[in-house]
């Protein structure tokens, strides 16, 4: 606990650190170009940690000048403030502000250290006037009415930024060396990434559609820092066509590695989405045949259970049609997660809309099972645990169908409590 809030504390200071810094390099643009001469910028790549929003890694620009007048900034585009007027809500729909915050690189260094995280700088083989070109967009970036910008996880974030800005400099002169093959599929290397944390994984299946399954391009892939930082390595800047390519980094070096790298817990195979979905999938079917022969269906059981898939529908419904988080739509998953469920919970209370939910569970149960047939056909990537999911669903229209058409005494309601 105390790490935890001496960790907080840090980045809370490297927040107002980043304010204060920004203003008082401002006043150092005058002086830029009679400085460029002992002028060095890096990328820097941070190795993921065990937070969530850790587990990409981070990526920054580091601008560091000899002495006289010696300084060592590093620009970080993954700043963003928890205070912000409804941060929840805009975060909720994808209207997430970061900005390029400017720390002193000992502060910055210090924070990767202490979550045990490894950090690597790649030099870049700019010339005096490059190095001082980039710094001066550094600076004219960071000043108040310009640090803003919407965040996209997928296409505009802390290691994008940092690359954009490498590559104006250079007049998008940089030419990187593609990996042969097919490239993984956005879902596929969000994955990778997230491979120990299955219920991470879980959410985004469940809340990113069909977008996230066309394999990306190389300069896509890059939105990864690790990817970046393999994609610098081989890169080469051309000036112009006649001209010999020369590497874009001059010199790497690790700044920290440590001897047990930062990573999240492995998560008990019965706590995984895929156990708890099937462990779900048995009770349901213990009920449902406990309903079927006793030919009366679990009323309360129905409407806590088809409820709870009603409000996953909802959130599903609000990422497709008002989030703008990238990928949410189309959505398949909507076949079976949708808000009707909310209504179906509360119909099964009602004898006159009895027909109405008949013909529901009827259309459910024919639906989801051709749903099931053309599962590897729909194109989008399921989560395995979607499966006993659908399954629950399938199993309570057919026994509701079942227990509707099987003869009952005259007395017996189709339901009990």
């Amino acid at each position: 606990m105390k790490v935890k809030l001496c960790v907080i504390a840090l980045l809370s200071a490297m927040l107002w650190g980043a304010t204060v810094r920004a203003q008082e390099i401002s006043q150092r643009q005058d002086s830029i170009q009679r400085e460029a001469d002992t002028l060095q910028v890096s990328l820097l790549t941070c190795g993921p940690g065990t937070e969530v929003y850790e587990l990409f890694g981070h990526t920054a620009l580091r601008v560091r000048k000899s002495a006289p007048r010696a300084f060592d900034y590093v620009f970080n585009y993954g700043m963003f403030d928890f205070n912000a007027p409804a941060f929840v809500w805009r975060f909720t729909k994808g209207e997430t502000d970061y900005c390029l915050g400017v720390n002193d690189f000992r502060d910055f260094l210090l924070n990767y250290v202490m979550r045990e995280s490894r950090v690597d700088e790649q030099i870049l083989n700019l010339t005096p006037e490059q190095e001082a070109a980039l710094y001066r967009a550094l600076l004219d970036n960071a000043q108040p009415q310009n640090r803003v910008y919407r965040y996209n996880f997928l296409f505009d974030n802390c290691a994008t930024r940092p690359r954009n800005m490498v590559e104006a400099t250079l007049g998008n002169r940089v030419r990187y060396r593609e990996p042969e093959g097919v490239l993984p599929t956005f879902r596929e290397e969000i994955d990778r990434y997230a491979e120990r944390c299955p219920w991470l994984i879980f959410g985004i299946d469940l809340a990113l559609g069909s977008g996230l399954d066309r394999p990306m391009t190389y300069r896509e892939q890059m939105f990864g820092p690790a990817i970046l930082k393999e994609a610098f390595d081989q890169a080469e800047i051309q000036l112009s066509p006649d001209s010999a390519s020369v590497p874009l980094v001059s010199r790497a070096q690790v700044l920290y590695d440590p001897e047990v790298p930062a990573e999240p817990g492995i998560t008990p195979f019965f706590l995984t989405p895929l156990f708890v979905a099937w462990l779900l999938a048995a009770v349901v079917a213990g009920v449902s045949v406990y309903d079927i022969v006793r030919r009366r269906s679990s009323r309360v059981f129905d409407t806590v259970l088809f409820a709870a898939y009603g409000l996953g529908g909802l959130i599903i419904f609000f990422l497709m049609f008002v989030s703008v988080h990238p990928a949410t739509y189309p959505n398949y998953s909507a076949f079976w997660l949708h808000p009707l469920w909310l209504l179906v919970a509360l119909f099964i209370w009602f004898k006159s809309l009895k027909n109405i939910v008949r013909y529901y569970h009827f259309a459910n149960f024919a639906g989801l099972l051709i749903f099931l047939v053309l599962w590897h056909w729909i194109p989008q990537q399921f989560n395995a645990a979607f499966i006993p999911l659908v399954l629950v669903l399938v199993m309570r229209s057919f026994t509701y169908l079942w227990v509707e058409r099987a003869p009952k005494k005259a007395e017996q309601d189709e339901y009990e409590k």
